[in-house]
């Protein structure tokens, strides 16, 4: 890759501004996870990212250098980050890298070390961003994990450079994940019954007609909406407590609740939740919504 070579994004981080605007509670989700890139006429022009990511960034190294507010930051999530020297050794790694990769991020290690081949490529893409201060992304298959691969984003830092690594394996599990979902609210709509896919807090993902039929909300207007907020107020905190409880681990469960129903009376219904899990991590809920008759 070349210096003047753009980062490789996938259609899954880009966005146009209008988009952000009328779905923005998906699109945090995502910058959650990774940087989301803001079109403008076609081309990258402004990141969305999360706080922790920013402040790691912008901090001067001055101020971080006597205290473990960095370690803890780089420890928030459950991210392989890696923060390197201007010679491009690890001066600190997540709590995340740690049990993947073990000596191959010590202090004072190459990240060459992390891949199964091909190393040198990584530790070449290190310098040209210490180097040049332009952002790259370089893919490689783990030493420890050779079935996975990853994608290491690289930005500069100061004093150095910091990789974020993304198992493109686990987005993968996740997009097979997300289809069988689809099959089987597909089936479910054939019996009777509406599925939701819904982020970790709780916001819909792209919301079925199914569901616009039911509350009487367009599709677009769902896709930005908390799903308690399409429940009456007295369903709401047994909702919401439910999805908590489901997003932390806490197992399938089912609730009674109430659907509002845009200029008709509210519709009872039973709320199945279900976590979505990739790799031994919950990465969205399934909910199933039956109209009850009883």
């Amino acid at each position: 890759m070349s210096d003047a070579e753009p980062i490789r994004r996938s259609e899954g981080q880009c966005v146009t501004a209008s988009q952000l605007v009328r779905h923005f509670g998906l699109w945090q989700e995502r910058a959650a996870r990774a940087p989301v890139y803001i079109l403008h006429r076609g081309r990258p022009r402004f990141v969305l990212t999360s706080v922790e990511v920013m402040e790691a960034l912008c901090t001067p190294l001055a101020a971080r250098a006597n205290d473990g507010a960095l370690e803890t930051l780089l420890d928030a999530g459950d991210t392989i980050t890696l923060i390197l020297d201007r010679e491009g050794r690890v001066t600190l790694a997540s709590r995340a890298a740690l049990p993947r990769f073990g000596a191959a991020v010590r202090t004072g290690s190459k990240p060459a070390g992390l891949a199964l081949a091909g190393g040198e490529l990584l530790d070449d893409a290190i310098r040209r961003v210490i180097g040049s201060g332009i952002a790259e992304s370089i893919e490689i298959i783990p030493e420890a994990f050779p079935t996975r691969r990853l994608r290491c984003d690289l930005s500069p830092f100061p004093d150095g450079c910091l990789l974020r690594a993304i198992d493109l394996t686990t987005e993968q599990e996740l997009a097979a994940a997300r289809a069988l979902l689809i099959a089987t609210g597909m089936a479910s709509a054939a019996a009777g019954a509406i599925a939701v896919r819904l982020s970790l807090r709780g916001y819909v993902i792209a919301p079925s007609p199914e569901l616009a039929a039911l509350t009487g909300i367009a599709a677009d207007a769902l896709a930005s909406a908390r799903f308690t907020s399409l429940l009456t107020v007295g369903s709401r905190v047994a909702a919401g407590e439910a999805v908590d409880a489901v997003a932390s681990g806490g197992g399938s469960c089912r609730i009674a609740a109430e659907c509002l129903a845009r200029d008709a009376a509210p519709t009872p219904v039973v709320i199945g939740l279900a976590p979505v899990m990739v790799a031994g991590r919950i990465e969205e809920l399934a909910a199933t919504i039956v109209r009850d008759a009883t």
